[in-house]
């Protein structure tokens, strides 16, 4: 009960947020949530592996992206990378618990599975293209939530559908990358979570591990729109 009322209250934060908040106020929050990300990462007295600085080094990359492009336009940048992720931990999970046999990674994510991983790997993309089709081709989805809020039909409109499809999914395998980097660092260092401040969830690093990875590689490919 504790995750999913932290899970709603955190949802509606995150659509205040996005859609309400200033460029300055966007800019700092994003900033805050990293910041107190890293204190979570240093606070705990255990010895630092080199996952641990790799989870710092890609904290940085999302700190050096936020001010150059978190404005007006660049927001939806953080927006649709965000939702590739979490949208990659939800089927990857529920389709993991309904069809998971192969268990992939059992000593650093027991519960992850081959099936839930293809899963979070390939439904986020078709449903991410399948909208944009609706949205460019019948413009049935709100203008709204694609012109100013995901950049998937920007995508589209330059690479094509088939090359978006290969974005979405090197974004959503960066986002389960950045989840196992988390859980190997967790489990050398002898813990369950990196923090205690969202009940049911653990702590802030926690929620974001998967963000952190997924949000840079997805620059890369937005860098070339």
């Amino acid at each position: 009960m504790k995750r999913v009322l932290t899970g709603l209250i955190l949802g509606l934060f995150v659509l205040f947020f996005v859609f309400f908040s200033s460029d300055f106020l966007f800019k700092i929050i994003l900033a805050g949530i990293l910041g107190y990300s890293l204190f979570e990462l240093f606070k705990i007295n255990a010895q630092r592996s080199i996952f641990v600085w790799m989870i710092f080094v890609m904290a940085l990359i999302n700190l050096s992206l936020i001010f150059p492009i978190a404005n007006s336009s660049g927001r939806s940048f953080f927006f649709t990378a965000i939702l590739i992720s979490v949208f990659t931990d939800i089927f990857a999970l529920i389709s993991g618990k309904l069809l998971g046999k192969r268990f992939i990674y059992p000593s650093i994510s027991p519960n992850k599975t081959l099936e839930g991983t293809l899963s979070g790997l390939v439904i986020p993309s078709l449903l991410f293209i399948f909208s944009g089709y609706l949205f460019i081709e019948f413009e049935i989805i709100g203008s709204v939530v694609f012109s100013e809020f995901l950049v998937i039909s920007q995508f589209i409109e330059s690479f094509g559908y088939l090359i978006t499809f290969f974005i979405i999914m090197m974004s959503s395998l960066a986002s389960i990358s950045g989840d196992l980097l988390a859980s190997k660092s967790k489990r050398l260092m002898g813990i369950k979570d990196f923090g205690n401040l969202l009940p049911g969830h653990g702590g802030v690093l926690d929620r974001i591990d998967s963000h952190i990875v997924c949000i840079p590689v997805f620059f890369i490919f937005y860098s070339l729109i």
